[in-house]
């Protein structure tokens, strides 16, 4: 304990201590007065009671977020505990207190809403405002430290816990793909890069880049309760609020990127010091949580490890690991040993040698042992896997402008592939085989890029198709197509439209094999053309001349 709290010591009691669990109490104490005035507008007596219990045990996910930023704003990087929110308020940075008065004011809200319209909707917003939780700690050690090398390892561990649940949040969009509410889960999972604004030198113009990208999900939220469902109306503007907020938060604290303390500490020392600080807090909210229980109160667990330490106790031994098992050092140890390195070789027996011993040659060769790992150790729990795992199908129209399909297999798509297409929007086709993807509409342009036995039918193009590293593709336009460019791609068919043949569509090729082309005839049958592969060329007068080989018979 520091001097400064052992000042606070009366009789064994610490007042710093008691004043902290009062100030919780009293923070649940008024939670509870706000709900209940809310309930007695609309209903009094034992309905009012009934109303204010069941809109408690609603927001039970958004309370444990507000406990949760309690606890991480209740202890400072430099280690000194809060006494009470008047002596809170002039000990923290005055960017802290702004960036938690955002997270209470408008993030814990968007919770609430949240979780009244789904429970997934509202375990990614959990993580989303978890995720400002994460970004408040990161904000302090910046508060409190010089600016690092943006190479250090150190700053990739600290911003590590937010990467995870941002990825979390993508990860519960793709697990319910097939949601009713996959456009809200979307407009989270867009959200969540905002949290990056802190990487770049122009964090204002990033956020409005951002919140464009969510706010084409969430329009489509809007678009569909605007008259129905007034939470979710409102769930979107809050998801709106935040951004704006936000921006306006950066724009005053941050507006060059994050504002580090050019006479602080080293980035080092203040991480390991809100570390310490976050573990001592960590244990007497554990022991105050028991204390409050009901029944007899369950032995505090042990402090949580470091993430810190973890990582850098994790990186350090299997350094250590490394250098002692395996890779150069291993090798340039082993070359420095001189005779020595010959010490552990077995010794042949004359007997055994083949060239000393013909009966031996008479014998069928032995087929080799099956290696085990490239690592050498055959105790080594992990496996490598033999085959690529299969990546997860993606149909998305992104910004409005750009259609991608990608990974689909024959077991992902049993029928055709509709895309209904506009004059705006171009479309990209890759790592697909076995499908036939239909475009519907006039679109701008088509990109197929590493497919296999893939068929795709076209309406009508402005530009043209581009297909690149194919096997074994089809093409058939059905309007109009300028241009087919044709590049690094075998056993392929083009389908010509009559239009296309009018308005002289023209076929670029290039390192391209078996490529056929169809032209329509009159009795509604195609014709077959080959595209020549062969070029011959002469050199005449300094000029090199070259034409197309024809092969006749």
């Amino acid at each position: 304990m520091s001097g400064e709290e052992s000042q606070f010591n009366v009789q064994g009691y610490n007042i710093v201590t008691i004043l902290k669990r009062l100030e919780a109490a009293t923070s649940r104490l008024e939670d509870i007065t706000v709900f209940q005035e809310e309930a007695n507008k609309q209903k009094t007596g034992v309905e009012a009671s009934a109303n204010t219990a069941a809109r408690a045990q609603h927001n039970d996910s958004a309370n444990e977020t507000l406990v949760t930023v309690s606890s991480a704003s209740s202890v400072s990087p430099g280690g000194s505990t809060s006494q009470s929110k008047k002596v809170v308020t002039p000990e923290k940075k005055k960017s802290i207190l702004a960036f938690e008065r955002l997270i209470h004011e408008f993030v814990v809200p968007f919770v609430n809403a949240s979780n009244q319209i789904d429970s997934v909707v509202g375990e990614s917003a959990k993580l989303f405002a978890d995720t400002f939780v994460d970004q408040t700690k990161f904000l302090e050690i910046v508060s409190e430290s010089k600016k690092p090398d943006m190479t250090d390892p150190l700053l990739g561990q600290v911003l590590g816990p937010t990467n995870e649940k941002i990825s979390k949040i993508n990860s519960l969009k793709d697990a319910n793909r097939k949601s009713s509410y996959f456009n809200h889960l979307n407009s989270l999972s867009e959200s969540g890069a905002v949290f990056f604004w802190i990487g770049v030198d122009t964090p204002v113009s990033y956020i409005s880049d951002i919140k464009d990208s969510a706010k084409f999900w969430s329009d489509r939220v809007l678009k569909e309760y605007k008259d129905k469902d007034k939470v979710n109306v409102e769930w979107v503007n809050q998801l709106t609020n935040i951004f704006d907020e936000l921006k306006s938060y950066v724009k005053e604290y941050h507006t060059k990127g994050p504002a580090w303390n050019p006479n602080g500490k080293s980035f080092a020392q203040a991480v390991e010091e809100f570390n310490s600080s976050a573990e001592s807090g960590s244990t007497t909210a554990q022991q105050e949580k028991s204390a409050n229980a009901s029944g007899p109160p369950a032995p505090p667990p042990p402090p949580p490890a470091s993430f810190f330490e973890d990582a850098s106790a994790s990186s350090s031994s299997s350094n250590t690991a490394g250098s002692s098992t395996g890779g150069m050092n291993a090798v340039f140890a082993q070359l420095n040993q001189g005779a020595d390195v010959t010490s552990g070789l077995k010794k042949v027996d004359k007997s055994e040698m083949t060239h000393k011993n013909p009966e031996l040659r008479k014998q069928p060769p032995v087929a080799p042992k099956k290696p085990k790992n490239l690592a050498g150790h055959s105790t080594s729990s992990h496996v490598v896997p033999t085959t690529t795992p299969k990546k997860t199908p993606k149909k998305e129209l992104v910004d409005g402008s750009k259609w991608i399909i990608q990974n689909f297999t024959q077991a992902d798509a049993q029928s055709p592939i509709v895309i209904e297409t506009e004059n705006s929007q171009s479309v990209f086709i890759g790592n697909c085989s076995d499908v036939t993807i239909q475009l519907k509409g006039k679109a701008n342009a088509v990109t197929i890029s590493e497919t296999k036995k893939v068929g795709v039918v076209i309406d009508s193009l402005i530009s043209g198709v581009e297909v690149i590293k194919s096997y074994k593709y089809g093409l058939q336009v059905v309007g109009l197509v300028p241009m087919i460019s044709i590049d690094q791609s075998d056993e392929g068919s083009i389908y010509l439209s009559t239009e296309s043949i009018d308005n002289d569509c023209q076929i670029y090729t290039s390192k391209t094999t078996a490529l056929n082309v169809n032209v329509p005839e009159v009795n509604n049958d195609f014709k077959e053309l080959a595209v020549p592969e062969q070029i011959v060329s002469t050199v005449k007068n300094g000029v090199l001349s070259s034409s197309i080989v024809e092969h006749a018979g």
